[in-house]
Parts: structure tokens; C-alpha cells; sequence
């Protein structure tokens, strides 16, 4: 596994440098990327510690958005001082000649020449690649970490279909996805049921509103937060549907006496009903915020 550092300035970057941040760990692993550079402890001199950090990186990244040159009170360039941290990480890289791969986030250009100190060298001519926030960030990653392994193995990266490795982290995030929109999910929901119906016996309308709400947000945070996709989607909202509307019906059987299997035809009816609505909530809530994501994702990229 190469090891990456990753540099950026925090008024220019941060949160999608830390987006890049968090699917690299899921690629490569906790032990092979850097991201911090500059958070150096109290009393270090700050060139020391970013030399210790990258006598140990194959690859620096370098994040560039449209304020990456920096800019003090008075207007000038933080760039074009010489204790710049971001500039220190930048030319330490060129003297110890570790491969820099420039990232160009969110529509920002690579400076031009005249806007970089003169230790710079040809930064400024090194082919960049693009990550996007919006609905191209997952695609853009993916060639960014082919990138990564072209610099650092002298190999030319497989194509996403026959890509095996990056599977893996789904793998093992699967028991943190099911406690997170699975099984939460479920909990409201029979805390939601026991209020209304064994509770208080209120109106089943209340239910009904719980049954859409909570799959609702969860589905959306699935499709914000996980990389799972649109059939895992159903996959979790399916499932939801058919343990939520069982657990309820053990729940209210338990509590009332009666037998926990539906009666009749309008029983019968009555679960489907609730299972269905608890399932297309969950996928509403999905479907509807990666829409919202593409639409913020088109209006920025035309911008």
C-alpha cells in the first residue's frame, strides 16, 4: 500500500479534503494516509515535522481550490511567504522529489506560474486531476485513486469493474450499516408503535406518519452518508418493511393478548399496508436526497 499526505489550507478546503480524506482511509487504511500535515505539536519546528512526515509518503496530494493560494488582511499572497505551511509542504515535496498529484476541487484551475514562488519549479505545469462535491465525487475518487496507484507502481490502474480491493470496505462497514440504518430505524420505530398504540391508543394516523418519517430520514442518510448502493437500498428498505411491520405485531400481541398471526383478510391487509409504507419511506428518503445531490451537483458544475 503506498502512503499518502494529503495538503490543503483550511480556509480553502477543508471539508471536501476531508471527504477525500475519509474514502482514501477506506481504500488504502488508517495507517497509509496523512491528512494534517500542519497540525503540528506545540514547541516543533513546523519544517522538522513536515519533513519527518513525508521522509515516510510516497504520493503527496495536493487539494487546490479557488482560494489554495491564500490571502492575508492586506490582500497579499500567504503563498509567497516563506513560512507559509502549505508552501513548506509543497517545496519540502519537490526537494525530497516525492511525486505530488495536484487535486482540483470544485471548479478551481491550476495557478499560474507567476502566482507561485519561484521554488516551485514546474508545479505548475503537473497534470491535475478534478474531485467534485457534487453528483460526479464518487466517479472523480475513483480515478483519483487510480492516479494514485499509476504514480506510486509505475502500473496503469484496472478499470472499476475489475477492481477487487475497494469492495473490501463495504465488507467491513456492513455490521456498522446495519446497527446505523437498519436496526436504529427499527428501534424508533417500535418506540413510535408502543407510544401510539400500546401506550396511549392513539390514532393510527400518528403511526402512519412515524411509519414515513423515520424510514424516511434513514434512507436519505443512507444515500448521503454510505456508499451503498441504490439496490442495497431496497435490499435494507425491504427488509425494514417486513421486521418493522412483524416486530409491531409481536409487540402489540404481547402487550394486548391477542394472537400474534393476522386473523383476517383486513389483519392481513392492515401489515402489508404498513410494511409497504415503512419500505417505500425508506426508499423515498434514498431516491430523494441523491436527487437533491445531483440537482446541487448540476447547479454548482454550471456555476
Amino acid at each position: 500500500m503506498p502512503t499518502i499526505a494529503i495538503s490543503y489550507r483550511r480556509s480553502d478546503s477543508s471539508a471536501i479534503a476531508g471527504r477525500i480524506c475519509d474514502r482514501l482511509l477506506a481504500h488504502y487504511g488508517e495507517k497509509s494516509v496523512f491528512m494534517d500535515i500542519d497540525d503540528i505539536p506545540f514547541g516543533i519546528d513546523f519544517r522538522s515535522h513536515i519533513q519527518e512526515i513525508l521522509q515516510r509518503t510516497d504520493i503527496l496530494i495536493a487539494v487546490i481550490g479557488s482560494k489554495w493560494l491564500g490571502s492575508n488582511a492586506d490582500g497579499s499572497s500567504r503563498m509567497l511567504e516563506k513560512s507559509d505551511p502549505v508552501r513548506v509542504e509543497i517545496e519540502t515535496a519537490l526537494e525530497r522529489k516525492t511525486p505530488i498529484l495536484p487535486v482540483l476541487v470544485d471548479g478551481a484551475k491550476m495557478p499560474d506560474s507567476t502566482e507561485l514562488p519561484v521554488e516551485f519549479g514546474n508545479f505548475a505545469y503537473l497534470n491535475a486531476t478534478e474531485v467534485a462535491s457534487g453528483r460526479d465525487f464518487r466517479n472523480h475518487m475513483e480515478r483519483l485513486v487510480g492516479a494514485i496507484d499509476s504514480l506510486t507502481t509505475g502500473t496503469t490502474a484496472l478499470p472499476t469493474s475489475s477492481r477487487r480491493q475497494p469492495a473490501a470496505p463495504a465488507r467491513r462497514n456492513l455490521p456498522n450499516d446495519l446497527l446505523r440504518y437498519f436496526l436504529l430505524p427499527l428501534v424508533l420505530l417500535l418506540v413510535v408503535h408502543h407510544i401510539v398504540i400500546n401506550a396511549y391508543d392513539l390514532n393510527t394516523l400518528y403511526l402512519q406518519i412515524g411509519c414515513v418519517g423515520i424510514p424516511l430520514l434513514f434512507g436519505a442518510a443512507l444515500s448521503r452518508l454510505s456508499d451503498r448502493s441504490a439496490v442495497a437500498a431496497v435490499a435494507f428498505a425491504i427488509g425494514l418493511g417486513i421486521v418493522g411491520d412483524s416486530a409491531m405485531t409481536v409487540s402489540q400481541s404481547l402487550y394486548s393478548g391477542d394472537p400474534i398471526m393476522p386473523q383476517t383478510r383486513f389483519e392481513w391487509w392492515d401489515n402489508i399496508d404498513f410494511a409497504a409504507i415503512i419500505a417505500l419511506g425508506y426508499l423515498a428518503g434514498y431516491i430523494g436526497e441523491r436527487t437533491l445531490r445531483k440537482a446541487l451537483g448540476s447547479k454548482f458544475t454550471r456555476a
